[in-house]
Formats: structure tokens, C-alpha cells, sequence
């Protein structure tokens, strides 16, 4: 596959977060322009409507067990739990 330079202008805090994530390519981690090309194909060819989704079920699934946790237990009076009731 034949490969083009080009060059953009990016954030000083995307230039960060990419340094920081990739280091060499002998430590198994991505070098920044294999990062960025993945990055771009996926968010340009990625399927937005499962991406949405997912999100918002997600956040039912999160919000139904923050709704249970926070739901008091129904409490046994003292003379039910002496008596085993």
C-alpha cells in the first residue's frame, strides 16, 4: 500500500496524549501514525447509530443499578427478627 505525508495542525493536548501513548514501535505499542491512521478510518467508516445506542444503553443499565443500590431494604421489626419472622 503506498503511503502520502501529509501534515496537519493537532492540539498541544492531542500531541501529548499521542506521545504519551506511543513510545517506540519495538514495545509493542502503535507508533503514532498507525494510532491516527486507525483512529481516523474507524471514526470515518465507524458505525455511529451502534456507537448511540450502546451509549444509551449503557446508561439505563447504570442508572437501574445506581437506582438499586441506593433503594433502602425493607427492615424487619426487632420482635419479627428475635423471633425468626
Amino acid at each position: 500500500m503506498a503511503k502520502v505525508i501529509k501534515s496537519f495542525s493537532l492540539d498541544l493536548e492531542t500531541v501529548r496524549l499521542l506521545e504519551d501513548y506511543c513510545v517506540d514501535d519495538w514495545d509493542g505499542k502503535p507508533s503514532r501514525s498507525k494510532l491516527v491512521n486507525d483512529a481516523i478510518r474507524w471514526y470515518i467508516t465507524g458505525d455511529v447509530a451502534e456507537l448511540v445506542e450502546n451509549n444509551e444503553k449503557l446508561q439505563k443499565r447504570f442508572a437501574s443499578v445506581m437506582i438499586a443500590r441506593d433503594s433502602p431494604t425493607p427492615k424487619r421489626s426487632w420482635w419479627r427478627q428475635i423471633l425468626g419472622f
